[in-house]
C-alpha cells in the first residue's frame, strides 16, 4: 500500500511485535503491515499507524444546534457541522450510510479554513457529526484548539465507542459538549452493531466526570430495541451513568440502508417518555416527531421553558440558567 507522505501519523497506538494496536476505540484493533483496522480509516505502514481521514471531509454545513439534537446547549444557535467517512460500528439502519459505509477522498479542508468558514457563517460552534466523528480524531484535536482561540465552542455527535483516553484528549483540546447515541443493550450491539453497550456507558460516565455537557439519544427501532425490557435497561443505565439531569432523547426510526422495518410506533415512544419520567429522568424528549415532547419543561414546577417547533426555538423563558417561575437551576449551557 502506498501511503501519501502528507498523511498524519495517528496519536493513539502502540506496537506489539510486527503489528500496531490502535487505541482510538474499544475495538483495539491489532493491525498488520499494509492493513487497516475495523473502521478502514487507519493503516499500518512500516510499523506506524496513519489516519486516512485528516482534513478529509465528506460534508460541511451550517445547521441549527437543535438538529443534533442538543436541546440544552446554546439554544437557537448555529453550528458548523462536518464529517468524514466510515464508522467503527456496523448498524444496518444507519441514516448516513452513504458516508459511514465507504472510505474515499472528499473535500480537503484544513483546520484553519474550517474555522474561517464558521466565523464567516457566524456560527457559535463546531459540530463533528453525520458519520462517527471519532475517526476524525487528530483533525478534531487541531480544529478544537484553533476554534477555542477564535472564541468558538466545540461539540460532537458520537456513538460513544471511543476509548476513554481519546475522550480525555478531546476534552483537553477544547471539546465542550457531546451527544452520545446508545443503540440498546449488549444483545443489540452484539447482534447488529459490532460493539458493547457497557463501553458506551463508560464513555457517558467519563464525559460527565470531565464536566462536558452531555445529552443521550436512543433511536428506538422496530423489533430491535423497542421492548419495554430494553427501554427500561437504557433508562436505568442513564440514571446510573449519566444522572437524572442529563437530557434523554428517544428518537423515531425510519427505514434506511439495509433495514426495512416500519417506522417506530408513536405509542412506543410515548411509553418510553412515561417510563423515563416515572423513574426520575428530568428532561426527556421525542425526536423526529412534532409534539409537546420536543419542548422543555421545568421538572419542579412544570412550567413551559422552551417551546420548539421542529428545529426552531419559538420561545425561551430560561433566565440565567434557571426556571423563570420557581428558580430551579436547569441543566445545560445557556
Amino acid at each position: 500500500m502506498n501511503v501519501n507522505t502528507k498523511l498524519q501519523e495517528a496519536k493513539l497506538y502502540s506496537r506489539i511485535n510486527n503489528k500496531v494496536v490502535c487505541r482510538l476505540c474499544w475495538h483495539k484493533c491489532r493491525i498488520e503491515d499494509d492493513k487497516t483496522g475495523f473502521c478502514g480509516a487507519r493503516v499500518n505502514f512500516g510499523g506506524k499507524l496513519y489516519t486516512l481521514t485528516y482534513a478529509n471531509l465528506s460534508a460541511i454545513d451550517s445547521r441549527p444546534i437543535e438538529i443534533k439534537p442538543f436541546y440544552h446547549f446554546k439554544p437557537a444557535s448555529s453550528s458548523l457541522t462536518f464529517s468524514t467517512y466510515s464508522c467503527n460500528l456496523t448498524c444496518p439502519w444507519c441514516q448516513n450510510w452513504h458516508l459511514s459505509k465507504t472510505m474515499k477522498e472528499g473535500y480537503i479542508i484544513q483546520p484553519e479554513k474550517l474555522i474561517q468558514i464558521a466565523l464567516n457563517n457566524k456560527d457559535l460552534s463546531l459540530c463533528a457529526s453525520f458519520n462517527e466523528p471519532t475517526l476524525l480524531f487528530e483533525y478534531l484535536l487541531d480544529s478544537f484548539r484553533l476554534a477555542k482561540e477564535h472564541g468558538l465552542l466545540n461539540t460532537m455527535v458520537s456513538n460513544g465507542f471511543m476509548s476513554l483516553k481519546a475522550l480525555e484528549m478531546l476534552k483537553n483540546a477544547g471539546l465542550d459538549a457531546m451527544n452520545i447515541d446508545i443503540k440498546g443493550n449488549d444483545e443489540v450491539y452484539e447482534k447488529y452493531c459490532g460493539g458493547k453497550a457497557k463501553y458506551v456507558w463508560k464513555v457517558v460516565n467519563k464525559a460527565i466526570k470531565l464536566k462536558l455537557h452531555v445529552e443521550v439519544i436512543n433511536l428506538i427501532i422496530t423489533d430491535v430495541n423497542d421492548s419495554s425490557d430494553v427501554i427500561e435497561e437504557i433508562i436505568e443505565n442513564h440514571l446510573k451513568y449519566a444522572g437524572c439531569s442529563v437530557p434523554l432523547h428517544f428518537t423515531r426510526y425510519f427505514p434506511a440502508f439495509l433495514f426495512n422495518k416500519p417506522p417506530t410506533k408513536i405509542e412506543i415512544l410515548e411509553k418510553a417518555i412515561d417510563m423515563a419520567k416515572k423513574e426520575g429522568v428530568e428532561y426527556v424528549y421525542i425526536g423526529n416527531v412534532r409534539s409537546k415532547f420536543e419542548n422543555t419543561y421545568c421538572p419542579r414546577c412544570r412550567e413551559l421553558l422552551i417551546r420548539r417547533h421542529g428545529y426552531e426555538v419559538i420561545d425561551n423563558k430560561i433566565k440565567k440558567g434557571k426556571c423563570f417561575n420557581c428558580g430551579k437551576e436547569i441543566y445545560g449551557v445557556w
